[in-house]
Formats: structure tokens, sequence, C-alpha cells
């Protein structure tokens, strides 16, 4: 089978890695070379909220090395991703610049949600019983040194996953001053993590877990100091083993764990706070290992460089996390769920019909999002809840999407109603032109859907679309009177005839 030749780019907040191979459109991948480089660019955003000039020159210095590399393999894709270190930086834009001039590479900057829907496409292609486990019950937890994530599954689903900026290096920034100032740093650390977690759903979950999966958190150096053969492979932990260590190493200081374990003061210093994270997890599930699948950020670069050269962007089980974390998110602020699973079957339809008209494919996850979410804003208010779901959507961390995406999202609910986009509206404005015609696009169809159950009583199911000269036909079918939804299609449908150029007419089958 024919493989690329492709290299994975992770620009942490720690380190760098790179991993260099070949894959083939099974999705086999032959590691032919990995490189881990450290480089402390979280230390400087998280203590001072922008990256120095040295510490810029020093990733530069670093990628050129990578680049020259992958010259030498003949690599011709690539793909690079940055974390929280260069995403919360102030100077972010400059640093980009910085790279892409010294080194000639490009950088994407990636959102906690998308890194954590890469991690766990990367856990799904290595991890054999992946099914098993999740459909037991399990919570995935992974540690950066910005941020951590937490993701728990139950009966084969997402169930949650929340982010919350606790990472090992970023506590370490915080708090490592006082190391020196007290004897009580353990107990300082352990208040410290306990209170900035204390609200987190996992801790107040009622649910057991039978497994825990560990990814990142210098668990890899953890590891190897019991195992120095398991480094590459999927390792489990006995949990009274992880304990056992984990309260001999905590019971150091920095200097002594960098002494007794032969490790680089940059690892060494991280290590107690990635080891009190885990802890705060660990007694939470039943599991009596822990599962570490030896995987990073740049595993899942290299699923999404698999998917892209192949194309093979489907609705495969990552897609359904997505629609599955969005749907735990409207259950918290009590959706309708039977009216936004008739609108999202209407809407989904419209759009799959209309695939020649309006030239989209990947957007169909945006428009299924935003119709799960569209209604969210009663929560807050029955007046303007448009406004409001728009807000409220705005405000959450949607599960494998971008900044841009979640705005996307948002705008297209917020328009779901009466009100349509105007040419001085400032929030659909400030998008970039293409998604301002993707979300658009998008409204167009949500609104049509959303009018076909205006009463919120699924009156009317359709059962044919098609398009005649000007004239997108819509025939549905109802046993009960349908004039409240007739009447909204006149009115909302008209967007869809400005954005399209294609006048909607409904016409209702009645079988009274």
């Amino acid at each position: 089978m024919p493989k690329n030749l492709i290299a994975a780019i992770d620009v942490g907040s720690h380190a760098i890695r790179m991993k260099i191979g070949e894959i083939n459109k099974a999705g086999d991948f032959r590691l032919l070379e990995k490189f881990r480089k450290i480089a402390v660019l979280g230390h400087d955003t998280f203590a001072n909220e922008k990256v120095s000039f040295e510490s810029v020159d020093k990733t530069c210095e670093i990628l050129k090395n990578f680049r020259m590399t992958m010259d030498d393999y003949g690599v011709k894709r690539y793909v690079m991703m940055a974390t929280s270190a260069i995403r919360e930086a102030s100077n972010k834009d400059y640093i980009m610049d910085q790279i892409k001039l010294k080194t000639g590479l490009d950088i994407r900057i990636i959102d906690n949600s998308q890194e954590q829907y890469l991690t766990l496409k990367a856990l799904k292609h290595k991890l054999v019983d992946y099914n098993t486990i999740t459909s037991e019950g399990a919570v995935v937890i992974v540690i950066g040194a910005g941020s951590i994530q937490i993701t728990t599954f139950k009966n084969g689903e997402l169930k949650s996953s929340q982010n919350v900026k606790m990472g090992a290096l970023r506590i370490k920034e915080i708090l490592g001053a006082l190391e020196n100032q007290t004897t009580k740093y353990y107990k300082v650390l352990k208040e410290y993590i306990e209170a900035n977690l204390e609200d987190l759903d996992f801790l107040r979950d009622q649910d057991a877990y039978k497994h825990l999966v560990v990814i990142g958190g210098e668990i890899g150096v953890i590891q190897s100091m019991m195992d120095d053969e398991a480094r590459e492979a999927i390792y489990s932990m006995k949990k009274k083993d992880f304990k056992a260590i984990s309260n001999e190493i905590m019971s150091k200081t920095t200097d002594e764990i960098k002494r007794d374990y032969e490790i680089k003061r940059e690892r060494a210093e991280i290590i107690v706070p990635s080891l009190m994270l885990i802890n705060m997890f660990i007694d939470k599930t039943t599991a009596g290992e822990i599962i570490i699948p030896n995987i990073s950020l740049a595993d899942g670069i290299i699923r999404f460089i698999h998917e892209d050269i192949y194309n093979l962007h489907t609705n495969d089980i990552s897609t359904q996390d997505i629609i599955t974390s969005a749907t735990v998110l409207a259950k918290k602020f009590n959706y309708d769920e039977t009216h936004c699973n008739h609108v999202e079957a209407h809407a989904l339809l419209l759009f799959d019909k209309l695939r020649k008209i309006h030239g989209m494919k990947e957007e169909r996850i945006l428009l299924r999002v935003a119709t799960i979410l569209h209604d969210i804003g009663k929560f807050i208010s029955l007046d303007h809840h448009s406004e409001h779901s728009y807000n409220l959507i705005k405000s959450l961390e949607l599960f494998g999407m971008s900044t841009l995406e979640v705005e996307m999202v948002a705008n297209i609910a917020r328009y779901h109603g009466i009100v349509v986009p105007k040419d001085q509206d400032q929030n659909p404005a400030a998008l970039p032109t293409k998604e301002r015609i993707i979300v658009a696009k998008l409204i167009g169809i949500l609104r049509m859907a959303d009018a076909l159950d205006r009463s919120h009583k699924q009156k009317i199911k359709i059962e044919s679309v098609r398009i005649k000269d000007k004239e997108l036909i819509i025939r549905g079918k109802s046993v009960k009177n349908t004039t409240l939804e007739e009447w909204n299609f006149s009115k909302k449908s008209e967007f869809f005839k400005e954005v399209f150029g294609i006048k909607p007419i409904l016409i209702i089958t009645r079988d009274l």
C-alpha cells in the first residue's frame, strides 16, 4: 500500500516534539524518528503574559533543526500546532511571524477543545480495547503544562469534557517561589489545587468509573522510574504502585528529584504538581490501575494529517463525541430535547438535499451543534432568548471546535428567530468573509427547519425536497392544523431567498 512521508510538530508549553514517519491510507504509521526538545515557553506566558525574545529565538533554532531533518527525509507534508503557551501570549502574532520568517514553517494555534479532540483521536487509534473501556466507564485525564482536560465516558459515549487552567507548569510558575520559603510546600500545593478544582463536574459526579487513562503530566518519567522498557507501549500501572512512588517523590525537593532520578531540572520541577493532579482523580474511580497509552498531541496531529491526505473527514466516532458534548451542555440549560431533535432532523435533511446549491460539506457539524444549542437562551429569559443563546454559546468551550467555529455556531443560533442579520450587525460582520457567508447559508437552513416546528408539537414531517426553476419546493405531511407553522415559515424563509436567490415553497398534505 502506498505510503506518505509526514511530520507532526507539537509546540507545547514545556517542550517541542516532532514525529516523522510513513503513513498509508489504512492509517498505519511507521515511526522513523522522533524528537523532544525542552523549550519552556509556558514559563514566560504564565509568569509574564508574553514570550520573551530569547525564548522565541530558542524556539526558532529548534524548529530550524527540525526543518533540516524534514528536508533530509524529504518530508512534503507536515502540520505544526501550538497550544496554551503561544495561544495565551499577548505577543502571539509576533511569535508566529518570527517562526515563519526564521524557519519557513507555518504554525497554527489550536484551542483546548481542539487539542483534546485530537488527543482522543490518537487514543482511539492506539487503544485496541477503547470501545470496551469507554463502555464500562472511563475517565481520561490529559495533563498539559498549561491546563488539564477531564473527559468522561459512560456506556461508550462521551459524557462530559471540561478544561481547567491548572497545568503542571502553570502551577509551578504560580507557587514555585514558595518551595524555599516553607517546609509545608506540599500542603500548600495540595490546598491550591483542591481549591481550584472543587467545582469540577467530575469531582461532583456520583457515577462510578471503572477505568482511568492518564496522558501527559510527565507520566512517562514517572513510569520509567518503574519500568525502563515500557516507554512506547501502552502501559498499565497498578494504583498501589503509583501511590507508593508518588508519595516517595512528593516528599522530595526539586533538587532531590533531579539528583535522585537523573532528570533535567525543567522536568523535575513539574513532576510534583503533575502527581498531585493525578492523585486528585485516582480515588474517584474504581480502577485498580492507571492506563498510560504513551501518546501526545503529536499523535493526534498524525491522525489529523492522515484524514486530510486521504479525505477521510466523515461522521466517525470523534464527530459523534462533538454532538454528544453539545447535547450534554444543552441539557444543563434544560433545553427542549424533542423540539431540537425534530428541528435537527429537518435541518440536516435540507442541508443534504441542497448540497448542490450551498456547496458545503464539513460545515454540516456546525449546523448540528447550532441546532442543538439554538434555544438554550431560554434558560436565561424567554424574551430575546436568541441573544441569550448567542452569549451563552460564546461562553462555552465546545469540544473539538475552535474559537472561530464557536463564534460561527453562536451566530447561527442568534438568528434562528424572526430577526435577520444586517450588514451593520457587529457580531456577524466581525467574521471573515468566507465564514460570514457560510454562517448566512446555515442560518437560512436553520430558520426554515425551526419554523416547521414553531408550535414545538412536531406536527410536520418533510416528505420531499426539490428545486424547480427558482423555487425550492418542500412537501410535508401532517395530521394536525399547521397554520402557525406555515405562517412562520413564510416569514422566516425570506432570508433563505435573500441568500440563495431561490424562493422556498411549503406544501402541506393534510390528513385531517
